[in-house]
């Protein structure tokens, strides 16, 4: 029932030109998407994971009001998606820091094989 009403809705703004003619247009390229939890085994209904996944990084922009150059967000994109890989990994972040600055320092590689490693640390 609801999607035949969500279904009808689209239909009538569907030829809009304004913002909401451009929200119905996003609508309808994901419309086979929006059950697929319901088809598919191991697909969460929520992107509950995901949002756990960047609330340290929210709650750090908030908390220092972010940086003010772009090289300094780049910076902090850079460091926070290696906390959490690490995190993910189980691996402490300042021995993997150590160890790529060491790796550059000698003009070689650092070993990053640990990041495809399949087996991922349990999350609470």
């Amino acid at each position: 029932m609801f999607n035949a009403r969500l279904v009808r809705l689209i239909g009538l703004y569907q030829d809009r030109e304004d913002e909401a003619g451009q929200f119905v247009s996003l609508l309808r390229r994901e419309m086979e998407h929006f059950w697929l939890f319901l088809k598919e085994q191991g697909v969460a209904p929520t992107n509950n994971h995901a949002e756990r996944t960047l609330r340290f990084a929210v709650l750090w922009r908030k908390r220092s009001f972010g940086t003010h150059v772009d090289k300094g967000d780049r910076f902090v994109e850079h460091i926070l998606s290696l906390r959490q890989t690490c995190r993910l990994r189980g691996k402490r972040v300042y021995p993997v820091l150590v160890d790529a600055m060491q790796a550059f320092l000698r003009g070689i590689e650092p070993d990053l094989a640990w990041i495809h490693d399949i087996k991922l640390a349990t999350t609470p």
